[in-house]
């Protein structure tokens, strides 16, 4: 593509139809020159083109209007006040004139192409209508087939890659990483990727809110994880009451064998009263297992503490006559100034004027230190050496056992109930003896005997414990098959529900793996261009970049972020980098993509050595304008082309304009000889 010649109508600064010819570069002479003081008619320039290829509608185009906040369509084309005076050219406004137009004509490989974007804005107008027409040898596009007609020569996300100005530089070398990655995505046409993605998703909101009830979904998910939390308790009771059941099973066994040898043993008990006192001892064991689980649930764990009252009151007493002890007392006023007294005296204003030295400060608080642990250690000696507690512990043992200087009531039950259940006992040892003496046991098989009788009782306790434990485990089953049915019930019911909205879900499974789809494609797409990118800008940098090798290489992350490698390929870090370099590296990033994207575009940058400083703007002048591009033009300020500068890129240029405005309103392109520019002219 080249350009040929663009036509401006009322269009910013430009009053009436201006005309500039931008025919016909050749190769090594590929520069066309508009030169123009600020605010003569060079940003208008640029964003005729931006507007005639984008339209109204490119937020970025608005945006750079108001930094505050993007003006509406409506805003952008009409004027917001003072702040925006509208894509019209206010004289041609004021004189009733109702068109303004941007007109490019250019020739591509099929032919001669015209473009032209116009609006007609009638003076009390309320909004602006806008027209676009494309005009080949063989067709003619209008309006959204004109529009698609640009997109697929100039991409909008290309826009900026082709059509920018310093400002734009200055702003991609100052992004922070993620902002450049997201660029450089958008630049590359990879973005577009995401916004299918995003439509994909919208698509998916919408039949989520309008055919699914999302709430249902939740609560289907929440009641399954129930139901398998239950299942797993479930699972969990029932092996413990499996594990239960075979100890019980393995103790009762147990406890038949050592029956039997019982009942061996006493096969030579022959006295007439033998089966009374059998009868007597099972009463007595009955009552005697009542007595123990009686105890063992109303018992305190601090029995001790209530079977004593005089251990108590003794402690109690010698509690409080250390606790009161004038050694105590002054044990811990010295612990209490050991502790702050040094540093407050020594280390906290308001210090002597004048000020002691740091030797003299030292000795003092050495001397005070050992004065006040010296009386310290002479009230320890002068407690009791027989009972020297510390004194926090002495405090809290002190009200623990205040509670049960008290507790005469609570004692005295606790005491009975004891007393009642040694009594059960002594009475069963008793009968064991007189069954034990009624027959004629030695004295190896009378010991063999009281083994195998505590053997069984120990047996039966724990047979006994293990009952109520199976018991517990019956109780909380049932109550769990319960909660389970209720659960599986609700579930059943909710997926019942859910069901009816299927065939929804499976659009929407359909949708999401098209978003993986998608993912997969932008992911393949940058790994494609990732090394062809990186090549491309060290390539260029390294051109542009003659006063140093600070950076020797950069290289691109899988998500195109930029890192720095000196010669020993360590990094260097971006905020090392000089606001020039930082630049340089930006227009080679710009560089790079504009070859990466294939496009074959002419490219248009307006104040082009916007804060690169003059060191590097030599290599911009020699390397970059005259490379970048089959056509560039170029649209600096007089200042930052100066003859010297001029002279550097003068054998590059085939055309010159030198833009004239003699009151911000009246742009005129005037054609002048680069031989006059670079004398001065």
């Amino acid at each position: 593509m080249i350009f040929e010649s663009i036509r401006l109508t009322n269009l910013f600064s430009y009053y009436g139809e201006q005309d500039i010819d931008l025919a016909t570069p050749k190769p090594g002479r590929n520069v066309c020159l508009i030169i123009g003081r600020n605010g003569f008619g060079k940003t208008s320039l640029l964003n005729s083109l931006k507007l005639l290829f984008a339209g109204v509608h490119y937020e970025p185009l608005r945006r750079a209007v108001q930094r505050s906040r993007m003006p509406t369509v409506k805003q952008y084309v009409l004027g917001v006040g003072d702040d925006w005076w509208g894509i019209m050219n206010r004289r041609a406004r004021s004189d009733g004139q109702t068109r303004c137009a941007v007109r490019l004509i250019w020739s591509e490989d099929g032919g001669r192409v015209t473009a032209e974007r116009s609006w007609h804005i009638e003076h009390d107008s309320r909004n602006g209508e806008e027209s676009l027409t494309v005009t080949t040898a063989s067709e003619i596009f209008r309006d959204e087939d004109a529009q698609q007609f640009l997109d697929r020569r100039l991409p909008r996300d290309y826009l900026y890659l082709f059509l920018f100005d310093g400002e734009q530089i200055e702003e991609l070398a100052e992004a922070n990483r993620d902002v450049q990655q997201r660029q450089m995505e958008r630049l590359l046409g990879i973005s577009s990727v995401d916004a299918l993605r995003e439509a994909l998703n919208t698509a998916i909101g919408r039949w989520q809110r309008n055919d699914l009830d999302p709430q249902a979904l939740a609560d289907l998910e929440r009641m399954e994880g129930e139901v398998r939390a239950l299942e797993a308790e479930r699972t969990a009771l029932l092996a413990s009451r499996t594990d239960l059941a075979h100890e019980m099973e393995n103790d009762t066994a147990k406890l038949r064998r050592v029956g039997r040898r019982i009942e061996g043993l006493s096969a030579f008990v022959r006295r007439h009263d033998e089966l009374q006192l059998r009868q007597h001892r099972e009463r007595i064991q009955a009552e005697k297992s009542a007595a123990v689980d009686l105890v063992s649930t109303r018992l305190a764990r601090d029995i001790v503490l209530l079977v004593n009252p005089s251990l108590v009151a003794r402690a109690l007493e010698r509690l409080n006559r250390f606790l009161g002890s004038n050694a105590h007392a002054r044990a811990r006023v010295l612990d209490s100034l050991l502790d702050v007294l040094p540093a407050r005296l020594f280390d906290q204003p308001e210090f002597p004027v004048p000020d002691i030295r740091d030797s003299q400060r030292a000795y003092y608080r050495y001397k005070l230190v050992s004065i006040l642990e010296q009386e310290a250690d002479a009230a320890s000696e002068s407690r009791d050496p027989a009972f020297g507690p510390e004194p926090a512990a002495a405090s809290e043992a002190r009200e623990q056992l205040a509670a049960y200087a008290e507790a005469s009531a609570l004692r005295s039950v606790r005491a009975e109930e004891l007393r009642h259940l040694q009594g059960l006992a002594a009475e069963l040892r008793r009968v064991e003896e007189e069954l034990l003496n009624v027959g004629s046991l030695s004295d190896e098989e009378r010991r063999r005997y009281e083994r195998l009788v505590a053997e069984r009782d120990e047996l039966q306790r724990n047979l006994d414990s293990k009952r109520k434990q199976e018991w517990a485990f019956e109780k909380k089953s049932v109550e769990l098959e319960r909660k389970l049915a209720d659960a599986r019930k609700h579930a059943e019911e909710k997926r019942s529900k859910v069901g009816q909205n299927r065939i929804t879900q499976d659009r929407i499974t359909t949708a999401r793996r098209l978003g993986a789809l998608f993912a997969e494609f932008k992911r393949l797409r940058k790994q494609e261009q990732r090394s062809q990118l990186e090549e491309a800008i060290n390539q260029h940098f390294k051109i542009l970049m003659t006063s140093h090798r600070l950076i020797d290489r950069v290289e691109l992350d899988e998500d195109f972020g930029l890192h720095y490698r000196d010669a020993n390929r360590s990094p260097v870090a971006t905020g090392n980098l000089a606001a020039g370099m930082k630049q340089l590296m930006a227009t080679s990033l710009l560089w790079a993509l504009s070859e990466v994207s294939g496009k074959r575009i002419p490219v248009v940058v307006d104040t082009p050595l916007a804060r690169i400083d003059l060191a590097h703007q030599e290599g911009i002048l020699r390397h970059y304008y005259p490379n970048a591009a089959t056509q560039v033009i170029v649209l600096p300020t007089d200042a930052e082309l100066d003859p010297n500068k001029l002279a550097l890129i003068s054998p590059h240029v085939y055309r010159a304009y030198r833009l004239r405005n003699r009151d911000g309103e009246h742009t005129v392109a005037e054609p002048v000889d680069v031989a006059d520019l670079l004398r001065g002219g």
